[in-house]
């Protein structure tokens, strides 16, 4: 009796605090977006202890009324946003503003658009290619990769080194930009391949001019913009493995990455690659000493949401790369005899071993990002990277100095950027930015053989600012400037007797430190102001029909080789003069883009025009002997030169394309058609010497690659394609041959004639290729593995790329079967 009547009474105590407690507080509050502050009309809040749901009227305002003190749990929503949760702690009435992430959904579809095809959203002549074709290359190059977009060719020094040409322009003049940092690894020199491993990218986007200007103002032959993947918001797990034997070279290569995200927006993200290739082959010999191991590593840390987020990433690249043994020559008959006869002077038996002539690169690159949204304004970016790359390049030694380095560098680069997007108008975006950078070479002074390239310490200072306007719906504008200054300060010594011939000790005596026997230790301190703008316009005539046309020009300052280079260039085994009165290159270039895609094709029509005044070019002029060989000499010049050209690229289905659908048996479905797609590129360049109205060296000849492709043939998932590379002469090329006095077995000198000018003949090569995807039994749609057969120059042609060093003593590789597995986490 005593226990009810005390559960009574505390009943009614409860009952009495109820109906004393105040619930006429009201909530009220608005709903916008977050980018522009715009009202959401029709979003809806749900109170989750009250199971009650409002919505917000035409200015984004809500109110709920009769509530209590205490915690409410609210989740907003809106059609196309991210839905957002929060929780609000009432004592009173209250109002609230609420931002949703409206542009997220906008900002992938984008996205998606800008994989097909290109970037509409700008007036930049703009391809990307995608991670499927990326993972074709997953054994080869970064180099090897871009060839597969019209308009990009390769400068290589044999099969391993192997450097992006972008509309007849490389080295310094195409900035590459590895997530989000432009690579710092000494690119100035030609056979300097870029230290990356291309299966760290999730797509690559090829910007083929210089209005790119985040990246810096001075790459006037195009950017190349590395993308990893794009980070998940959600708990998943995912990544791949994938191997590749071929039999040239017969080695291979595995990669292996694996994506960690979070919901709660932390994430991890690993690649690891290796790969080993002995001598490569060509029809008709062994190609000795051209061997290569590679071992690439990249490790990412970091927090994203869709307000704040920052990573902390690091990559190591580390390559041993064999140089050709018949490109090293011991006098000057050999090499007039090698270069002439077309037949290597030296071939030995298959081998793993990378003996010198060789060269090894390591390359370390730190980087810290981090980014903060503000509601109705825009995006902030911070970045600081920190990259060193060391370069040793070994030449053939005898005595106390074999094995020894001839050349070893060590590059440092520090560089910062900041950088304010403003997207809060919806016509109208504003890139604003700043960066610096500073570099440290120290080359090693005890490889017992003079420095190529000095000790120098640099400076670069740069701001910029582009703006994209949308007119209409079908018409956009968009604009940018930059400025840099640019500051070189190096040690170098001279021999007295070049200094005086060059006339330097007149033109730059004020850099003149001190005299050390027969030497001179210069300090050469060289400034340059810099500026590029770009501007341009994009009108789209339908969903099916586009064009754009874009204007910029830009400086590039005269890099450390042009500048300094003074010795023996052990990898490609040439002396290179550079000039230190070289002037900065000043580029105008106009790119027009023709789109067309409707029904069943897709075409485009890359015209250009590029006008470089103070071009800088490196040509042959004689040959030297030294006590060590007989080597090429090539010299630094400039003039002014004009590029015209035109890229045309085409994909065509010849049967409808349907959705691809799978029965439980892995068959097709009766209202699948089979697809038949044919895809052709085009290029072509014409680089003139305005000054002496003849043909600029090492232009790309004009090319064709036509490829059919058989999707779902026989079955689901077995792809068949044939692959036909042409590539035409080069009619059009400057007269460097010269002559030299060459010794005799029976005494005495003869004058012969190098021919190094003379381009090789055209040539067609064929490729094929088989395909089977495993797909998911979970979803039938999702590709789970890929097992790939492919034959290059099936018909084993002898061939020599124009663009290729060593083709002065040897055929290119021959045929080449490769198998690779792709298994998908």
């Amino acid at each position: 009796m005593k226990l009810q009547t005390l559960w009574l009474f505390v009943m009614l105590i409860s009952a009495s605090w109820a109906t004393a407690q105040d619930c006429t507080y009201i909530l009220e509050g608005t709903v916008k977006d977050y980018h522009d502050n715009s009202s959401l009309e029709l979003a809806t809040i749900y109170v989750e202890s009250l199971q009650k749901t409002v919505s917000t009227d035409v200015n984004g305002y809500f109110i709920l009324k009769g509530l209590c003190t205490g915690t409410y749990n609210l989740s907003i929503a809106h059609i196309d946003c991210e839905p957002k949760k929060i929780t609000v702690d009432l004592t009173g009435s209250q109002k609230i503003e609420i931002l949703l992430e409206h542009h997220v959904e906008d900002l992938q579809t984008i996205q998606v658009i800008a994989d097909v095809h290109d970037d509409h959203s700008n007036t930049q002549a703009t391809t990307r290619i995608k991670k499927e074709i990326l993972q074709n290359f997953s054994g080869a190059t970064l180099g090897d990769a871009l060839t597969s977009v019209a308009g990009v060719s390769s400068l290589k020094t044999g099969n391993s080194v192997v450097k992006p040409v972008v509309h007849g322009l490389y080295g310094s003049r195409v900035a590459i930009v590895h997530d989000g940092i432009r690579q710092q690894d000494q690119e100035w020199g030609i056979e300097h391949a870029p230290n990356i491993d291309v299966n760290t990218a999730n797509s690559i986007q090829v910007i083929k001019g210089a209005s790119a200007l985040r990246y810096g103002g001075d790459a006037i032959g195009g950017t190349i913009v590395i993308e990893p993947a794009r980070i998940i918001s959600k708990d998943t797990l995912s990544g791949s493995i994938i191997s590749q034997l071929q039999t040239n070279g017969r080695g291979g290569s595995i990669t292996g990455s694996i994506n960690n995200y979070r919901k709660s927006g932390w994430y991890q993200q690993a690649t690891l690659t290796y790969k080993r290739l002995g001598d490569y082959d060509a029809p008709d010999y062994v190609l000795s000493n051209t061997g290569s191991e590679t071992a690439a590593f990249n490790l990412g840390l970091g927090f994203k949401t869709f307000e704040y987020g920052a990573d902390l990433k690091y990559s190591y690249y580390e390559s041993s790369l064999g140089i050709l043994r018949a490109s090293h020559i011991g006098n000057a008959a050999d090499l007039v005899r090698s270069i002439n006869s077309g037949v290597p002077t030296v071939i030995n038996d298959f081998t793993y071993d990378i003996d010198v002539p060789r060269q090894e690169v390591a390359h370390h690159s730190l980087r810290l990002s981090s980014f903060k949204r503000f509601a109705g304004l825009g995006k902030l970016e911070a970045d600081y990277s920190l990259q060193f790359n060391n370069r040793k390049e070994y030449d053939i030694r005898r005595g106390s100095n074999a094995g020894r380095a001839s050349l070893d560098m060590d590059l440092m680069t520090h560089i910062a950027a900041i950088n304010m997007l403003f997207d809060s108008n919806k016509t109208t975006t504003i890139n604003v930015g700043l960066d610096g950078m500073y570099q440290v070479n120290t080359p090693d002074a005890n490889t017992g053989v003079r420095r190529l390239i000095p000790d120098y310490d640099a400076t670069k200072v740069g701001a910029y600012i582009s703006i994209n306007h949308q007119l209409k719906d079908n018409w956009i504008i968009d604009a940018g400037l930059r400025l840099d200054s640019y500051k070189i300060d190096a040690d170098k010594f001279y021999f007295q007797t070049r200094w005086e011939s060059l006339g330097y000790d007149e033109q730059f005596p004020q850099f003149e430190r001190r005299t050390e026997g027969n030497q001179l230790l210069t300090n050469p301190i060289l400034d340059y102001g810099l500026y590029a703008f770009t501007v341009g316009t994009k009108y789209f005539f339908n969903d099916h029909y586009d064009i754009a046309v874009n204007l910029s020009s830009a400086n590039r300052a005269p890099n450390p080789s042009e500048l300094f280079s003074d010795g023996l260039h052990h990898a490609l085994a040439t002396i290179e003069l550079g000039r230190l009165d070289l002037a900065k290159e000043q580029s105008y270039k106009l790119n027009t883009t023709f789109h067309f895609n409707h029904k069943n094709l897709d075409l485009e029509l890359n015209p250009y025009l590029n006008l470089v005044n103070d071009f800088i070019q490196l040509v042959p002029t004689s040959i030297e002997t030294t006590t060590r060989g007989a080597f090429p000499v090539y010299q630094y010049e400039q003039l002014d030169a004009r590029l015209l050209g035109i890229d045309v690229s085409a994909s065509y289905d010849v049967f409808a394309k349907k959705e691809a659908d799978v029965t439980e048996e892995g068959g097709l479905n009766s209202n699948q058609q089979r697809l038949l797609n044919f895809n052709s590129q085009f290029s072509y360049i014409h680089g003139t010497d305005v000054d002496a109205n003849e043909a600029l060296i090492d232009m790309p000849p004009a090319q064709f690659s036509n490829t059919i492709t058989w999707f779902n043939a026989i079955n689901i998932g077995l792809d068949f394609h044939l692959t036909n590379q042409t590539t035409l002469e080069q009619t059009r090329f400057p007269d460097n041959d010269y002559e030299v006095n060459v010794p005799l077995e029976t005494g005495g000198f003869e004058m012969r004639e190098v021919n190094i000018s003379q381009p090789p003949s055209a040539y067609s090569l064929w490729n094929a290729g088989v395909s089977y995807s495993f797909f998911s039994k979970k979803n039938p749609k999702v590709k789970r593995s890929l097992l790939k057969l492919s034959v290059f120059n099936i018909f084993n042609t002898n061939y020599r790329n124009y663009l290729n060093r060593q083709r002065f003593y040897a055929d290119d590789i021959g045929r080449d079967i490769q198998l690779q597995f792709i298994y998908n986490i």
